[in-house]
């Protein structure tokens, strides 16, 4: 649960908060599992519903996507110009992956990241796995199309 938040928010205490709270909406809610599907992917459905809320109350606010945290994971490769590089990659992933509508961010990261079935991201999202199929197909292509746009190495400008 825990790692699903940092992907999504990029915040170590973020992270903490939300999957603190995805616990608690558990327990609190345990006699409305059915056991229709994993209790993993009941899981995921409330933490879905939770950073959404979230998200939400940010927006109201007008601080939505507040400062992340640079690395959740020190790197321990000794090579300064690798760690500059992967830094800056991570900058352009994440600054792709905000400027993608919430059903595209999802699915890729719980299918990319979080390694989910299709059946399983179905059950989260709410969809037919078939249409999980499309909706992370159809976020691939808007991804990489987003990231070719807005992502010029120095070599390729000129």
């Amino acid at each position: 649960m825990y790692q699903y938040f940092a992907r999504l928010t990029f915040s170590s205490q973020e992270s903490e908060e939300l999957t603190q709270e995805t616990f608690f909406q558990a327990v609190t809610s345990i006699h409305r599992f059915k056991g229709e599907s994993s209790l993993k992917t009941w899981l995921l459905q409330i933490a879905r519903n939770i950073y959404r809320n979230k998200i939400r109350a940010l927006a109201k606010e007008r601080a939505l996507y507040a400062a992340a945290d640079a690395s959740l994971v020190p790197d321990a490769s000794p090579n300064p110009a690798e760690i500059a590089q992967r830094e800056q990659d991570r900058k352009e992933i994440r600054s792709v992956l905000m400027k993608l509508p919430d059903d595209y961010r999802d699915v890729l990261i719980l299918k990319e990241i979080e390694g989910l079935s299709h059946d399983e991201i179905a059950q989260i999202l709410g969809k037919t796995p078939q249409s999980a199929r499309v909706l992370l197909h159809r976020a691939k292509a808007r991804f990489r199309e987003l990231y070719e746009n807005e992502v010029t190495r120095p070599d390729e400008s000129m």
